[in-house]
């Protein structure tokens, strides 16, 4: 009975770890793959269909931000930072509600997403230096984007507010380095996500410590050993 027990255990525990990476991942797939592909066929076409592709990524950033509220208390209990994944779901939302009512003026429209990328950047600054405590995963990359999304927001905003020119160009490459670190961040939680509960660094170091001891003794036993028999 027991063993029955046991082996009915693991065959449910799969189908729920997948769906708790599914919870991880699917919400920042969604948010990379929004700003990768609408705005990479909008540096390609005419203006006059950019108006249905932002009427379309303000639809898709409200469903996101919703997704992301549902995740952060879906995953209280698991995720430390769960506030800040509530924050971000609620601008996310409010940002998709600003640009769906101010349709009609694309440069308004386009002054609220920069300012988005802008403000998300220092968000997912801060959402990775609360989580690089956790486990053995570079964070590195994921920080350098969002610093390059920060700098090119920025200088595009500056553009707009000075009308020193167009800022569709960097409006369109900002997005699509925002939508790179959203899919790094996925990738990093497909890693952070192999175990139940959060392993601390640490305890990855002591690991580490003990293995490398437990190696060096190992070395100097066979070293001992050898020479007894020499």
């Amino acid at each position: 009975m027991k063993l029955k027990a046991i082996k009915k255990s693991k065959v449910q525990s799969i189908p729920k770890f997948m769906i708790e990476k599914l919870r991880f991942n699917s919400i920042f797939f969604v948010s990379g793959l929004l700003f990768n592909i609408t705005w990479c066929i909008s540096l390609l076409i005419t203006h006059a269909i950019e108006f249905y592709i932002v009427g379309l990524s303000a639809f898709l950033l409200i469903i996101n931000g919703g997704c992301e509220i549902f995740f952060a208390l879906a995953n209280k209990r698991k995720l430390e930072a769960w506030g800040l994944f509530i924050q971000s779901g609620i601008f996310t939302i409010i940002t998709g509600v600003l640009i769906l009512f101010d349709l009609v003026n694309i440069v308004n429209v386009n002054e609220v997403l920069l300012s988005y990328f802008f403000i998300a950047g220092f968000f997912n600054l801060i959402l990775a230096g609360s989580l690089v405590q956790y486990g053995m995963i570079d964070w590195s990359r994921f920080k350098n984007l969002n610093w390059v999304v920060i700098l090119l927001s920025a200088s595009a905003l500056l553009m707009l507010v000075s009308d020193c020119g167009d800022a569709d160009i960097l409006l369109g490459i900002t997005s699509v380095l925002f939508g790179c670190g959203r899919m790094v961040l996925t990738a990093n939680f497909s890693e952070l996500n192999t175990f139940s509960d959060k392993v601390s660094r640490e305890i990855y170091e002591k690991i580490d410590g003990v293995k490398i001891e437990y190696f060096e003794a190992l070395e100097k036993n066979w070293d001992a050993d050898r020479n007894l028999f020499l």
